[in-house]
């Protein structure tokens, strides 16, 4: 896999990429942002067909970024109490995940 190729895309989608692009026909909007990518990309020296060997279905990877950039604005506009922002931060869930992510390991290995 292409580290160059996919250091471009993140970078090009952070760049490109907004909560407004959800609106109407998210997946011809996807694919018409994968388009100009792909044709930034070839400018700048990264080849199409290295963008392809890095992320497989671009046009899916834009619709995943168009809807992660819908949920961050969602979540900028909307009040959190005190509550909510501490249990999304709940340092205890991290830690649960952490053991739960070690267990899953030695029961792999156990197999």
């Amino acid at each position: 896999m292409s580290e160059r190729a996919l250091a471009f895309v993140e970078e090009w989608v952070s760049d490109h990429v907004t909560a407004k692009d959800a609106e109407g026909d998210i997946k011809a909007r996807a694919k018409a942002l994968a388009d100009q990518c792909l044709a930034d990309a070839s400018k700048g020296g990264v080849p199409a067909s290295e963008i392809g060997e890095a992320i497989d279905d671009l046009p899916d990877f834009m619709v995943g970024a168009i809807e992660e950039a819908e949920e961050r604005d969602e979540h900028a506009d909307r009040f959190e109490t005190d509550k909510e922002a501490a249990e999304l931060v709940d340092p205890r869930a991290i830690e649960d995940a952490e053991e739960d992510a070690l267990e899953d390991e030695d029961d792999d290995e156990k197999q």
